[in-house]
């Protein structure tokens, strides 16, 4: 008796309990493997975006001696806005 390609005992398993067809069952595999992965790239990048954001905020705000205080209030509002979001984004 001779075996061409064993398959794993728990897929077969799972693909009788949920009665879906081949098909169905592997566009189900891929999608949860696709939802399982971690998101950090995504979320590192918008991090690192919002972080030179802020900092070309602050920088301009620590050149800028003709700001009046208006602009001087906008831009400390907007560096805090934005240290929130790199916190929610961060974690």
């Amino acid at each position: 008796m001779t075996k061409t390609e064993p398959s794993p005992p728990a897929t077969d398993g799972l693909k009788s309990i949920t009665g879906l067809t081949d098909q169905e069952f592997d566009v189900l595999t891929a999608t949860l493997a696709k939802i399982r992965t971690p998101k950090t790239d995504d979320c590192g990048a918008h991090a690192k975006m919002l972080s030179a954001v802020r900092n070309q905020l602050q920088q301009r705000l620590n050149q800028a001696a003709n700001l009046n205080d208006a602009e001087k209030e906008k831009l400390l509002n907007d560096i805090a806005e934005l240290d929130l979001k790199i916190n929610v984004t961060s974690h």
